[in-house]
C-alpha cells in the first residue's frame, strides 16, 4: 500500500511539474522593423512589444530589432513571410512591389485620413482585406498605428505651386505618388527613409516627404530643408502595422493571439495620439528653425485629386487586389460623407470634391 501511495504521489507531483512547466513557458519571437532608432516610428512596435510581454505576464517576449539589425528594411518582408523572423513591423506601401493593393493599405494620395483609417480598418470592411492580402504571403496582419496627415514636401527650394514641381528631384515613396509627380513634371527618386537626410544634405535630392512633423522633426530635417511645401496631399495619413508569419501565429496559444490582437488595438489608440500631440510641439521647432511654409490653393488640389483617381481607376483594372482594397475604401468615404457634413465644423477628415469613377461604387 505505502508502495502504491508512493507510485501515486510521485506521478502526481511530477503532473504538477510538467503542467506547472507548461504555464511557466516563455515563448520568445523576434520582431524585425522597417525603422531605425533615429526614426521615431520605431516606438509603435517598441510600445507594442511591450504591452504584450505586460499583458502576457511575460509569457510571450518580443524583442524589437531596428532596421539593418537582422535584415535590412527592404528585406523585412520576406523575412517574416518565410519565417525568418515571427514578426515584422511595416508601413504597408513598402511592399507595392509585391502587390500594388499595398500602396492603398499603407496610404494613398488625397485619400482616407487619420481616423478614416481606424473607422474602415474596424467597422466597415479594411480588416478582412488586410488579413486576405497579407494572407496571401503567409501572414496574419494587425494595425498598430496610424500617423496624421504628413508634412508634405521638405525642400531646399522652395515649392509654391504646381508650376513648382516641374524639373524637381523628390524622394517621395508609392507609385501614385510617382504617377502624380511625373504628371507634375517632376522626378521622382526612390531613398529609404534613413537616407533622406543624406540625399538632401548632398543635394542629391532637391526635396523629400517623410512623415508627420513630429517624425520629420527627429529626423534632423530642420537642419538640410529651408522650405516645407503642403499640405501633405501625398499621404493624409499613414497606416502601421505587425506582419505576423502564419506559421508561428497558428503554433501560439489561443489566450495569447488574443493577448496579441487586443495589444495592436492598443497602440493603434495610445501611439495614434501621440503622434498627433507630438506634432505641437515639432512645428513649433520647424517655425522657429526658420522653415518657411507655402500652402497649395484649392484649385491646385483638385488638379492632385484628379491625378490621383486617374491612377487610383487605371490600376483596379489592372488588379483585382487593388480594386477590391479601393472599392471598399472609396466606399466607406463615400457613405461617410453625410456624417462628416452633419458634423461640420467638428468632423476629422475631410470630404473628396469628386470620387473616383470605379467601377462598383455605388
Amino acid at each position: 500500500m505505502k508502495k502504491l501511495l508512493g507510485l501515486i504521489f510521485a506521478s502526481l507531483m511530477l503532473m504538477a511539474f510538467t503542467v506547472g512547466g507548461a504555464f511557466a513557458q516563455t515563448i520568445h519571437w523576434k520582431l524585425a522593423t522597417t525603422w531605425t532608432p533615429a526614426i521615431n516610428i520605431i516606438e509603435v512596435d517598441k510600445h507594442f512589444a511591450k504591452l504584450v510581454g505586460e499583458l502576457s505576464g511575460g509569457r510571450l517576449q518580443i524583442k524589437v530589432y531596428s532596421a539593418g539589425e537582422l535584415v535590412p528594411t527592404p528585406g523585412v518582408f520576406d523575412a517574416v513571410s518565410k519565417g525568418t523572423v515571427e514578426m515584422g513591423g511595416d508601413w504597408p506601401g513598402y511592399w507595392g512591389g509585391k502587390n500594388s493593393a499595398f500602396d492603398l493599405m499603407g496610404s494613398f494620395p488625397m485619400g482616407l485620413g487619420q481616423y478614416d483609417y481606424v473607422n474602415w480598418y474596424y467597422h466597415a470592411g479594411g480588416k478582412d482585406l488586410y488579413t486576405a492580402i497579407y494572407g496571401k504571403f503567409n501572414m496574419v496582419y494587425f494595425m498598430t498605428a496610424v500617423s496624421p496627415m504628413e508634412s508634405g514636401v521638405r525642400a531646399r527650394v522652395p515649392i509654391r505651386n504646381l508650376a513648382d514641381f516641374k524639373g524637381k528631384k523628390l524622394r517621395m515613396a508609392g507609385r501614385a505618388m510617382g504617377h502624380i509627380l511625373k504628371k507634375l513634371g517632376g522626378a521622382q527618386v526612390m531613398l529609404p527613409g534613413g537616407e533622406i537626410y543624406q540625399g538632401l544634405q548632398l543635394g542629391t535630392i532637391d526635396g523629400a516627404e517623410f512623415s508627420s512633423a513630429s517624425i520629420d522633426w527627429g529626423m534632423g530635417f530642420a537642419e538640410v530643408t529651408k522650405f516645407n511645401h503642403g499640405p501633405g496631399w501625398h499621404q493624409p495619413a499613414s497606416l502601421f502595422g505587425v506582419m505576423i508569419n502564419k506559421d508561428a501565429w497558428n503554433k501560439l496559444p489561443k489566450d495569447l493571439q488574443l493577448i496579441v490582437e487586443h495589444a495592436a488595438a492598443a497602440t493603434v489608440a495610445y501611439m495614434s495620439s501621440w503622434f498627433e500631440v507630438g506634432n505641437i510641439e515639432a512645428m513649433e521647432k520647424f517655425r522657429k528653425a526658420g522653415t518657411q511654409v507655402f500652402k497649395l490653393p484649392a484649385e491646385d488640389m483638385k488638379k492632385v485629386e484628379e491625378y490621383a483617381w486617374e491612377y487610383l481607376v487605371e490600376e483596379s483594372a489592372r488588379n483585382p487586389d487593388f480594386h477590391r482594397v479601393a472599392l471598399s475604401m472609396f466606399q466607406y468615404f463615400k457613405d461617410f460623407r453625410i456624417a462628416r457634413d452633419t458634423q461640420e465644423p467638428f468632423t476629422h477628415g475631410r470630404n473628396p470634391t469628386s470620387l473616383p469613377n470605379l467601377p462598383g461604387l455605388k
